[in-house]
């Protein structure tokens, strides 16, 4: 039906009990459910402009009295990610703000003389606060920069990305990083993607600043500090699946716990904080299915250096965890899933093969196949060869990363030269 005669038929009046043939009927339904719909947007638009537009004012008032550096998290679980950065900063006298929606975030009740803890609202209000921010320097670990809903403020002169986890860019969606100015890198693998990805989309160079993964300082410290963890007579076994389709829960449920527990193991069960978000009702049947059990506990820490300090080997799938592990402790690892397809991701306009995937299998001792009941087994045989798993570790670590253990000191040198202008 031509557009004209549909707006005929709505506009034109019509005679009482006339027929309305099934066709007409049906646009006509459409027409006012479009109508409603773009009614609807228009005023949930107009919501958020207005709540926009009252942070924007708030923030004009508060930015112009920041310092240069703002640090702009996501939330509590990153803290774990500045904090190292943070500390060598204001060790070395640099003033810095700390941003965040999170109100249980530990950045914003941190007291350190230099430092100065914001939270401008929800999550909406935060964004619209940091798009109007009036700074020499703004740290993120959000990606996506004028892309999504963190958008480049005009107050702000540079944009620094900090790595919150030690992978490559690949399973990141696209256009992660393309339009920040400087990227604290955790290694070479990152920088060679980051050049790949500028040289096919023909966008401009940003600095890469080596600097390493400033986690692992935290860790460390926390690991430093944690007693020593009491040994049992069974070997524990640290399970710690990815979420998503990556995750082996999805594919075998609890059959690799179970497995573990069958073949006179102790588990601890430590699935990714996603998990949590994305697939409420799985880990709420597992954990109400194992919440008895004088075998398995179940991890919910902020952070897993507690379990990996406990375990004697650990399962998980492709996740940058397997990093965390060999990195601090190089124990055996066995890899329960290890498919994962770059589709829509940067992954998918890098050549292969992925630094992620190749490195994963590098530092598996076992890789389990497509039956589950085979996991008790494979732990046992990897166990026997701890030591072939320390010593890859520990070559893959001096390889792979900058500064390992001292990456916060060198973020705060490298944001030291973004202000003055070296980078």
């Amino acid at each position: 039906m031509r557009p004209f005669y549909l707006a005929f038929l709505l506009l034109a009046p019509a005679p009482a009990f006339a027929y309305l043939d099934p066709g007409t009927g049906s646009l006509l339904l459409y027409a006012i459910v479009g109508i409603a719909t773009t009614a609807a947007f228009a005023l949930r638009n107009l919501w958020y402009w207005a709540r926009g537009r009252v942070s924007l004012a708030g923030a004009a008032a508060v930015s112009s009295r920041l310092p240069d550096v703002v640090f702009h998290s996501e939330g509590g679980k990153y803290w774990q990610v500045f904090k190292p950065a943070l500390d060598a900063l204001l060790a070395e006298g640099v003033e810095c703000a700390y941003v965040s929606a999170d109100p249980a975030d530990p950045g914003l009740a941190y007291r350190a003389s230099g430092l100065r803890g914001l939270r401008p609202g929800g999550e909406a209000a935060t964004i619209a606060w940091m798009n109007a921010a009036r700074a020499a320097l703004v740290v993120s670990t959000t990606p996506h920069l004028d892309v999504y809903m963190l958008r480049r403020s005009r107050g702000v002169r540079r944009y620094a990305h900090l790595f919150h986890a030690p992978t490559d860019l690949c399973f990141y969606e696209k256009y992660a990083f393309d339009w920040y100015d400087c990227l604290l890198t955790v290694g070479p693998f990152q920088e060679k993607s980051v050049r790949e990805l500028e040289r096919r989309r023909g966008t401009a160079e940003k600095a890469l600043l080596p600097t390493g993964c400033c986690y692992f300082d935290y860790m460390l410290d926390e690991l430093g500090r944690a007693p020593a963890p009491g040994r049992g007579k069974e070997p524990v076994l640290l399970y710690a699946p990815a979420w998503g389709v990556r995750s082996s829960v999805l594919s075998h449920g609890a059959a690799i716990i179970d497995g573990l527990v069958d073949s006179g193991f102790r588990v601890l069960f430590r699935p990714h904080p996603q998990f949590y978000v994305s697939h409420k009702p799985i880990i709420a049947e597992l954990e109400r299915r194992f919440s008895g059990s004088s075998l398995v506990e179940i991890d919910r820490n902020r952070t897993g250096i507690a379990s990996m300090s406990r375990s004697d080997a650990m399962v998980t799938d492709l996740s940058g965890v397997i990093f965390d592990y060999a990195c601090l402790f190089g124990r055996p690892i066995l890899l329960a899933n290890a498919e994962a397809s770059p589709a829509g991701q940067e992954g998918e306009d890098l050549p292969g093969p992925l630094w992620d995937v190749e490195s994963a299998l590098s530092l598996a001792a076992a890789r389990l196949g497509p039956d589950p009941g085979e996991v008790g087994t494979l732990a046992r045989a990897a166990l026997s060869r701890g030591g072939d798993s320390a010593l890859a570790s520990r070559r893959f670590r001096e390889e792979q990363f900058y500064n390992f253990g001292a990456a916060g000191a060198a973020a705060a040198r490298n944001i030291i030269s973004i202000l003055g202008g070296a980078a």
